[in-house]
């Protein structure tokens, strides 16, 4: 067993989270949850980074839950069952919480809890070796971690209702088609893809980009008068900073702007 379930490592401004269990697949254990939630309110109080990477140790981003684990809970009482599972669940999605980009670098296989952890983050980049899946009706069990709700805001209901029914692991291409995930790329330029959209999110001012945390999820269960509501809030604010100011005077003068806060 590794020394730590889960790395923390800062480069710049942007934060890599990698789930660090490479000889189980980073199947995701009690003690994980537990580090993963504790490392993710760390962050919230840490103003340095803009961008959070998530990713997964050796050749799987996270194989899902823990099989010993799963196991264990048949016949278990179920409201206390009930109580594990949902506890277990809100540790790793703890992550949408967070009010920086996230950003999951699939560097392999991603299933059931793995997969779900992956479409939490708000963008998703995969290694063309990597797979993604939600196989939990294959064992017997009613999709968990918030599946139906992730997935719908991904690939739609139709998608939602083949994947999630049929327990089908995908290939990274077909993902991508799908809309799944952002983009495909060779395993050995994975990492380097995730900077290099971190950089460009960590270029831009920070008050829209956290806005945007609240206002993109948002819209999706708003109507349009109140999406436009929310917009002229946000702008209002926007309107007010030197970041604003900077932004429109480095566009008159043909420039690069240089944000207070941009690296």
């Amino acid at each position: 067993m590794s020394e730590k379930p889960v790395l923390v490592d800062f480069k710049d401004r942007v934060c890599v989270l990698t789930l660090n269990e490479p000889d189980r697949l980073n199947a995701m254990s009690d003690e994980m949850a537990v580090v993963f939630n504790e490392t993710i309110q760390q962050l919230k109080q840490n103003s340095l980074p803009k961008v959070l990477i998530v990713t997964g140790a050796g050749r799987a981003f996270s194989a899902g839950g823990n099989l010993d684990k799963i196991a264990s809970g048949f016949g278990m009482d179920p409201g206390k069952q009930k109580k594990q599972s949902f506890d277990f669940y809100n540790c790793f999605l703890s992550i949408r919480t967070l009010r920086i980009p996230t950003i999951a670098a699939i560097n392999g296989h991603a299933i059931g809890a793995g997969g779900c952890l992956a479409v939490a983050c708000d963008m998703r980049i995969a290694a063309e070796s990597a797979k993604i899946g939600f196989p939990f009706v294959r064992i017997g069990l009613h999709p968990g971690m918030g599946s139906e709700y992730l997935l719908l805001n991904s690939v739609g209901q139709a998608k939602t209702y083949e994947l999630l029914m049929t327990g089908d692991i995908i290939p990274a291409a077909e993902a991508h088609r799908i809309g799944l995930v952002n983009h495909v790329v060779p395993d050995e330029g994975l990492m380097d893809k995730a900077f290099e959209l971190a950089r460009k999110i960590c270029a831009m001012p920070d008050l829209p980009i956290k806005m945007m945390k609240d206002s993109i999820p948002a819209a999706g269960s708003s109507s349009l008068e109140e999406t436009l509501h929310r917009q002229a809030s946000y702008q209002a604010i926007n309107y007010m900073t030197g970041d604003f100011k900077e932004g429109v005077n480095a566009l008159r003068e043909k420039r690069k702007p240089h944000f207070k806060d941009s690296d």
